[in-house]
């Protein structure tokens, strides 16, 4: 019996001697494969990781410390260069920094005998890199699902991100959270979506979309309080946002609440009547309404109030512009002459009217297209062709 016993005991032994010399083949492997040139790298790699994957599923050496140290670059290694050879390589290589990681006796790391904590938040911070480089890819690949669960991975490294390096490369916690939003949206996951925009709003991302992306939501669900509420919570915190004040005014409209929006507008600038936002908003309206000289005045007050409204100086102008244009396809589409010169003449009228406030537009915001092509089709209507062609030219340069 003692001798069997003794068999047992030095089989045992054996094994682990045997689990313990896969640790240092992996170890071997990687110094190696580091090492490396071309088709070489993958064949090392592979042996490398069929050593780790053994110690790993190994009781006696699956929690061992010394595993954790060597399994965390191994998978680096390979998720960074040789992917194909586990396609969730970063995953494992994320799990295993983080596991080394962990405190022992002490209070310190486990693997600290063999690497520095300096090394291991370093390979973790690549890990970070790789995770959201590869979620980009796989959404653009349209695996929603995946690059979903790669950028969540990702929130698990943030913590250990001490010195902010992440963030150098503008990996943060709101660029994953609205990355995250445009993968579950395309997986039409409203809960989830709605999850992640209102994380956004709570830590005040600044990114107006994100009130319109989650009033979406809510109008397709039928919500139109919530729909409302979120709209106006965005227009709160970026009063002139144009995509924002047009989605409200579209929603109004929608929903034949527009006199109610005028309403609150007008209750608001008897409240602050130098608020010129308030002005352009309505003014917004009355356009949009084809109320143009109501409009007008609206514009006219908020430039008035605020010279340097790049909206309302291109609203205004745009405004007379489009007036202009009207009048002259009514000319142009009347055979009565003495018609046609009183519609050309009041055509000119709106043409003058709008070019200096396109112009002042421009000046404040050169790169605009809207504008520029406006000025060049405004410079050309009015025979203009020099001015016209330089417009041109910078929309040109523009595209390019």
């Amino acid at each position: 019996m003692k001798n069997i016993l003794l068999i047992l005991s030095f089989i045992i032994s054996t094994v682990a001697v045997a689990q313990k010399h896969n640790i240092v083949n992996a170890s071997i492997a990687l110094r190696n494969a580091k090492k490396a040139t071309g088709d070489e790298v993958g064949v090392i790699l592979s042996e490398a990781m069929q050593y780790i994957d053994e110690a790993y599923n190994t009781e006696s050496t699956a929690n061992d410390p010394k595993m954790w140290n060597y399994r965390a670059p191994i998978y680096l290694e390979i998720a960074l260069k040789k992917p194909e050879l586990d396609n969730l390589a970063i995953i494992k290589a994320t799990d295993a920094h983080i596991k080394c990681l962990q405190k022992g006796k002490k209070d310190r790391i486990i693997v600290k005998k063999w690497t520095s904590k300096e090394d291991i938040l370093a390979g973790l911070i690549q890990c970070g890199y790789k995770l959201f480089n590869v979620a980009i890819d796989k959404y653009n690949e349209g695996d929603y699902k995946t690059s979903l669960a790669y950028y969540d991975k990702i929130f698990e490294i943030v913590p250990y991100d001490e010195e902010d390096q992440l963030k150098r490369g503008n990996i943060t916690k709101e660029t994953i959270l609205y990355n995250s939003f445009f993968s579950s949206n395309k997986m039409k996951d409203d809960v989830k979506s709605k999850e992640l925009l209102q994380n956004l709003i709570d830590i005040n991302f600044n990114e107006p979309a994100i009130y319109i992306h989650i009033s979406d939501i809510y109008k397709r669900e039928n919500n139109i309080e919530e729909t409302i509420k979120y709209l106006s919570l965005g227009r709160e915190m970026f009063e002139d946002d144009q995509s924002l004040i047009n989605t409200e005014l579209n929603l109004y409209i929608e929903l034949g609440r527009t006199s109610e929006l005028l309403k609150k507008l007008g209750e608001a600038i008897e409240l602050d009547t130098e608020n010129s936002l308030l002005y352009f908003n309505r003014g917004t309206i009355y356009d949009q309404q084809g109320q143009v000289e109501n409009a007008e005045s609206d514009y006219l007050k908020s430039i008035e109030l605020d010279p340097s409204s790049f909206g309302s100086n291109y609203n205004l102008g745009a405004l007379f512009f489009n007036k202009a244009v009207e009048l002259n396809n009514s000319a142009n589409s009347t055979s009565d002459d003495k018609k046609y010169k009183s519609l050309k003449k009041q055509a000119d009228v709106y043409f003058n009217k709008g070019l200096p406030y396109l112009e002042e537009a421009h000046l404040l915001n050169p790169k605009d297209k809207n504008t520029l092509l406006s000025l060049k089709q405004l410079y050309y209507m009015k025979g203009d062709y020099k001015k016209s062609d330089e417009v041109k030219k910078i929309l040109e340069k523009t595209k390019n």
